[in-house]
């Protein structure tokens, strides 16, 4: 069982990336010009890079190899080893229980090792092989603390395997559930994919011990602002999960928009078609991990049916275990039938009033469209009209301005006065006094 919940441990880990989202605010603001933005300078696929090849340079720590241990469990008295950890041996009152046969002084075959202490109960359902070992078999692994589900089928090498997780919150904060599939190899480069039945956001997550690939998509959401990204792709530094390097983001309206962080500000940039290449490989990577998934890990779901049909038929119980305990397994999601059910109901009755506000806007965006349409055809035509009037008031000031030139044209000519003075040109003088009056 200790090496299952290693790789479990390695997994959960690694997991918890694609839950912390990062908020970059200013993305959504940012659609109005799309990828061509005059303000975007196109960089070169080294500078595109050279995050990931910042982070490459990092040490990493070499990996251990992991021991075997066992403990003997409390309801067989002949010799028969169970894979446990030290985390478990160490834990106050612990106890291990195995539901299955013992063969060579190991638990062999299908069976149920549960594993209890005042801290902790786990279980798991699994098969082993004549040395002891579970490697290569399906195994299916309940943490009533923690209230999680791990199905995986493990590979010769810790953290080597295929997984399907379950995990469930149930308390001040509500209900909700979280899925993760995925596959890790024994280096711990994982390829997963995180959703949930109350949400509309998928995580797809690509990461070794440095670089995390995350790709964010919420794409099917109903689209209520159209300047908001719905699809987002970020490098992180796995051990930080901090974005650093290149962002890039999908709107609403189908633009697309490249980034590159630059001490944590976006710098809008043009990305050269390698880097994407590369960024779609890792992509399309998680999808091919999670459809090999989903394959495999109906083997772990088929022998666990098939081990519950004996379980749980009210007829075998373990030495020394009371019943309520060892049937738990049997019965423990019912209790969160009812939550399930009501969340799910308030998540439909949100979806909807989202898509009744999507539908909403986009009416209204329709209508501003169109009165926008209308006001260009209105100024057009005022446009058109005024210069139509400017045209008709020129022709007419043409017009009278012809019309009074033809009429002073067709009148005759004035009367010439003579410049001649009457009197003959003679001119006679009076005196009287002391003023003299001239006059022709």
């Amino acid at each position: 069982m200790g090496k299952n919940k290693k790789t479990r441990g390695a997994s959960m880990q690694l997991i918890r990336i694609g839950k912390a989202l990062s908020l970059i605010a200013l993305l959504s603001g940012c659609a109005s010009s799309g990828q061509n933005s005059p303000t975007a300078r196109s960089i070169s696929f080294d500078e595109a890079m050279a995050f990931e090849r910042s982070l490459e340079t990092q040490e990493t720590p070499a990996a251990k190899s992991v021991k075997m241990l066992f403990t003997q469990p409390v309801n067989k008295s002949e010799p028969c080893k169970l894979v446990t950890t030290q985390e478990q041996l160490n834990r106050s009152n612990f106890r291990a229980y195995w539901d299955g046969q013992c063969q060579d002084g190991y638990a062999y075959g299908l069976g149920r090792d549960i594993a209890i202490s005042d801290t902790h109960h786990a279980e798991e359902i699994t098969i082993y092989g004549q040395d002891g070992s579970n490697a290569n078999a399906p195994t299916v692994t309940y943490d009533f603390v923690n209230n999680s589900v791990m199905y995986s089928v493990r590979g010769n090498r810790i953290p080597e395997g295929i997984y399907y997780g379950e995990s469930i919150t149930n308390g001040l904060n509500g209900f909700g559930i979280s899925y993760s599939a995925g596959k890790i190899d024994d280096q711990g480069h994982n390829l997963f994919i995180q959703s949930s039945p109350f949400s509309s956001t998928r995580v797809f997550v690509n990461t070794d011990n440095t670089i995390a690939y995350r790709f964010t998509d919420n794409s099917t959401l109903p689209v209520v602002n159209p300047t908001a990204p719905n699809f987002l792709v970020e490098t992180l530094d796995a051990k930080t999960t901090q974005p650093g390097g290149i962002i890039i983001a999908r709107y609403g309206n189908g633009q697309v928009r490249h980034f590159k962080l630059t001490e944590g500000q976006p710098e809008p940039v043009v990305l050269p078609q390698e880097y994407i290449n590369v960024v779609n490989q890792k992509y399309n990577a998680v999808l091919q991990a999670q459809a090999e998934a989903n394959t495999i890990i109906d083997r772990a779901k088929q022998v666990e049916r098939e081990y519950l049909y004996k379980a749980c038929n009210g007829k075998h119980s373990i030495e020394g275990l009371d019943s309520n305990t060892y049937t738990k397994i049997c019965s423990w999601r019912d209790q969160f039938k009812e939550p399930y059910q009501q969340a799910l109901k308030e998540y439909t009755e949100k979806l909807e009033q989202l898509k009744q506000t999507a539908q909403n806007a986009e009416q209204q965006r329709k209508i501003q469209q169109q009165i926008a349409l209308q006001q260009r055809m209105i100024n057009q035509q005022q446009s058109s009209q005024a210069l139509q009037a400017l045209g008709e008031f020129g022709q007419q000031l043409q017009q009278s301005g012809m019309q009074m030139q033809q009429y002073y044209m067709n009148q005759p000519p004035p009367p010439v006065v003579p410049l001649t003075s009457p009197g003959n040109n003679q001119i006679n003088c009076v005196t009287a006094g002391v003023v003299t009056n001239c006059r022709y």
